[in-house]
C-alpha cells in the first residue's frame, strides 16, 4: 500500500514538472517578424574577404527591433577580441558599423559560456532600429589576420521590439 502511494506521488510530482516545462517553453517562440540563423565558418579559418550573408524578409514591411551578434571560438583562439565591419541594408539604403567584441578579460578568461573548448558570446550591434524588408546584414572580420582560425560560427538574430 505504501508503495502504491509512493508511485502516485512520484507519478504527480514528475506530470507537474513536465506540464510547467511545457508550459515556460512555449512562451518562447519566436515572434512574426524575428529571425535568427548561423553560419559555420570554414575549419580552415575565416578569410579576411569573406563577407557572411544573412537576408530575411519580415511579414511587416517596416520592423523595429534589435540586431545581436553571437559569436563562437574555440579555446585555441588566440586574441581576446575580434573586430567585425557589420553592414545592415534594407530597401532604403545600407549602414556600416565597425563592431568590437571583447571576448576575454585582462587575465585571459573567456568571456561567454561554453562546452568543453568552445564558448559562445553574444553582442547587440543595434538597439531599435527601424528596418523596411528585404533586409539584409554582412558580417566580414577586419583582423589583421588573412586567415583567422579558431572562429568557429556567427550568428545574427533580430528581435522585434514594440514601437
Amino acid at each position: 500500500m505504501k508503495r502504491d502511494f509512493t508511485n502516485i506521488i512520484f507519478r504527480t510530482a514528475l506530470l507537474s514538472t513536465l506540464i510547467a516545462a511545457l508550459t515556460g517553453l512555449s512562451g518562447c517562440r519566436m515572434g512574426p517578424n524575428d529571425y535568427s540563423c548561423y553560419h559555420d565558418i570554414d575549419p580552415d579559418g575565416w578569410r579576411y574577404g569573406d563577407t557572411l550573408r544573412y537576408s530575411f524578409d519580415p511579414r511587416d514591411s517596416l520592423i523595429t527591433g534589435d540586431i545581436v551578434l553571437s559569436l563562437r571560438h574555440t579555446n585555441d583562439y588566440i586574441y581576446s577580441n575580434i573586430f567585425l565591419e557589420v553592414i545592415v541594408a534594407d530597401s532604403l539604403g545600407s549602414r556600416c558599423d565597425t563592431l568590437a567584441v571583447t571576448l576575454a578579460d585582462d587575465f585571459g578568461r573567456w568571456y561567454g559560456r561554453g562546452i568543453g573548448t568552445d564558448y559562445q558570446v553574444s553582442d547587440t550591434v543595434a538597439r531599435r532600429v527601424t528596418l523596411r524588408r528585404p533586409v539584409s546584414i554582412g558580417v566580414r572580420h577586419i583582423m589583421r589576420d588573412e586567415v583567422l582560425a579558431d572562429i568557429e560560427q556567427l550568428g545574427i538574430s533580430f528581435v522585434e521590439t514594440p514601437s
